[in-house]
């Protein structure tokens, strides 16, 4: 049996005493960006369906997508674009919630905010958060392995109607359609395949 030299012993109760100073526990070493908890956006698809009424559905849910076709009469909103929305809460991320109106099958997303306003109307049904976007579209894209980026996303209505656009869209329907589409704002950013 090897027992440890005076020096020996001497160093790692240096090396022991120079752990508890500067406040790690024994044993443990600085934390590597892969043990640190993700502050990434959880990326699943939104889908986009238009309803009987002309409506405009959004969901990040494959089964309730496929259940507002099947039973509802829901159908392809004819935008191939493919559109993500996170599942989580991420550094500078907001909550997008769906709003339905009290009396037909008509749907707009909004800011918390606006959500609340909307709800205490009377006239819109919070149906709860979708997921989350990227408040101010400042999120770095290169922080997402799969190379997604943002895109900016509009809110436009017309004659009782709210959808949810792309830059393409947004300039299609408010410049290009007769009559126009009205511009209500922004919403938060998306990540999308498609150019905008």
């Amino acid at each position: 049996m090897n027992m440890p030299t005076i020096r020996q012993r001497s160093l790692r109760m240096t090396l022991i005493a120079t752990v508890f100073a500067i406040g790690l526990p024994l044993g443990a070493c600085p934390a590597s960006a892969s043990d640190t908890p993700s502050t990434l956006p959880q990326l699943t698809q939104l889908y986009e369906l238009s309803t009987p009424v002309g409506g405009y559905f959004y969901t990040a849910s494959a089964a309730e997508r496929d259940s507002a076709i099947r039973d509802h009469g829901f159908g392809p909103a004819g935008s191939s674009a493919a559109r993500f929305i996170s599942r989580t809460v991420f550094p500078g991320s907001v909550a997008l919630h769906r709003l339905r109106a009290a009396d037909r099958s008509v749907y707009r997303l909004a800011r918390p905010d606006e959500a609340a306003v909307l709800r205490d109307s009377g006239d819109w049904v919070d149906e709860g958060v979708l997921g989350h976007a990227d408040a101010d579209g400042q999120f770095d894209p290169s922080r997402l392995p799969t190379g997604e980026r943002l895109a900016a996303v509009y809110q436009i209505s017309y004659a009782g109607i709210w959808r949810a656009a792309n830059a393409r869209v947004m300039g299609q329907y408010c410049y290009q359609m007769d009559p126009p589409w009205h511009l209500d704002g922004k919403l938060p950013s998306l990540w999308a395949l498609e150019a905008a």
